[in-house]
């Protein structure tokens, strides 16, 4: 049986939550791949769970021959993959040299060569993405490197080592750097704006709005269009003194441009109010935070486990911070004046609200999918 529909099915869970912790993503997702991959996962002598190492316990040890650890495994929790990469990389050396070795929460899949030199990430040959690449991409990587075949022959971990020294490397990386650059501004991420927002106000001494720095980035993806005029007829011209040459004026800066108030609404008062519609049934809101409340509150009342799942999604977790958590310390960590800026939802919940408009909408979207439903059609909001 192909990897691919398994892999799309995977996916599909994911964006849904449906995998909380580390048991759910062992049990529906590492032992589900390698099984299709040619393991027997009920056989403890090839597919070891909790294998005793020398600092502890690794979560896999695949084994050829059996009960000889080839590949470690290590599962963490949603979004704490990176958190392991020592630990895992410790057990393997600490167990014979076990030469390679893969951490996953389910979502990204890293794969390390634990004999080569440098710091852990120089070791990393591949990084895989599942929400970032197509489920025949996403197949293909995870057969390159772990297909029981190729793994018993040792053709994976050469391809790995090849990979690793290979000269292109460096080229793949930097072809997709504009992609990169893409997401991070399209998805308004959190780090880069206020990177730009602390610039911004060390040069004018006044601190910009987070939106008028998520418009002037977005404004820079947008492709320039030089209109060329038609070349003028020559004719003479009678002699002209040679005047003073006259200095070149300079590119005016960038202008946010005016937000037009939504129709009906007050534009002293706000500039972001309209109607928003959550399956069929429409709401007044009068700015981005109560529109991310609402839709937010209204997706919990229909569904007791929507914002434990909705929390895992990565468009709803900044590089430091989750946007919905259970306490304001969570939601602002390395920030103790923020943590007013909260909106309360069902079930003891909380949403952060100092984020800017793309991170909303962003959130929204990502609450949609969720709650399996089509963002513009089941679930719309602009603002």
């Amino acid at each position: 049986m192909s990897l691919e529909p398994t892999i799309t099915d995977i996916i599909s869970r994911l964006r849904q939550g449906l995998f909380p912790n580390e048991q759910s993503i062992s049990q529906g997702i590492v032992l589900r791949v390698l099984q299709q991959l040619g393991w027997e996962s009920w056989d403890t002598t090839v597919v070891w769970p909790e294998y005793q190492t020398g600092e502890g316990r690794a979560d896999f040890a695949l084994c050829h021959p059996p009960t000889k650890p080839t590949i470690f495994i290590e599962v963490k929790g949603p979004g704490k993959a990176e958190e392991g990469v020592r630990q895992a990389l410790d057990y393997a050396f600490h167990s014979g040299g076990v030469p390679f070795v893969v951490l996953t929460d389910g979502k990204t899949w890293s794969f390390y060569l634990t004999m080569e030199q440098g710091s852990y990430e120089d070791r990393r040959v591949f990084k895989l993405d599942l929400f970032e690449r197509e489920p025949s991409e996403a197949a293909a990587v995870l057969d390159r490197y772990l297909n029981r075949a190729r793994v018993e022959s040792g053709q994976a971990l050469e391809t790995a080592r090849s990979e690793y020294r290979s000269r292109n490397r460096s080229a793949q990386a930097r072809a997709a750097i504009p992609d990169a650059w893409k997401e991070l501004v399209e998805k308004g991420d959190e780090l880069l704006v206020d990177l730009l927002t602390d610039a911004v106000e060390s040069k004018a001494g006044i601190r910009p709005d987070s939106d008028d720095v998520t418009e002037f980035l977005m404004s820079l993806l947008k492709p320039a269009i030089l209109h060329q005029s038609p070349a003028p007829q020559p004719r003479a011209l009678p002699r002209q003194p040679v005047a003073a040459p006259v200095p070149l004026p300079t590119a005016p800066a960038y202008v946010s441009p005016p937000r037009p108030p939504a129709p009906d609404s007050n534009p002293s008062t706000s500039s972001r109010s309209g109607t928003l519609t959550v399956r069929g049934k429409a709401f007044r809101y009068n700015n981005a935070i109560e529109a991310l409340a609402t839709i937010l509150r209204e997706l919990a009342e229909a569904d007791a486990t929507f914002l434990q799942r909705c929390a895992q999604h990565p468009d709803v977790q900044g590089r430091l911070r989750k946007y919905l958590g259970r306490s304001p310390e969570e939601l602002y960590p390395h920030r103790e004046d923020l943590r007013e800026m909260i909106e309360s939802l069902p079930g003891g919940w909380l949403v952060a609200t100092n984020l800017n408009n793309l991170t909303k909408k962003n959130i929204i979207k990502a609450a949609a999918e969720v709650a399996g439903l089509n963002y513009g059609r089941d679930v719309s909001v602009e603002f």
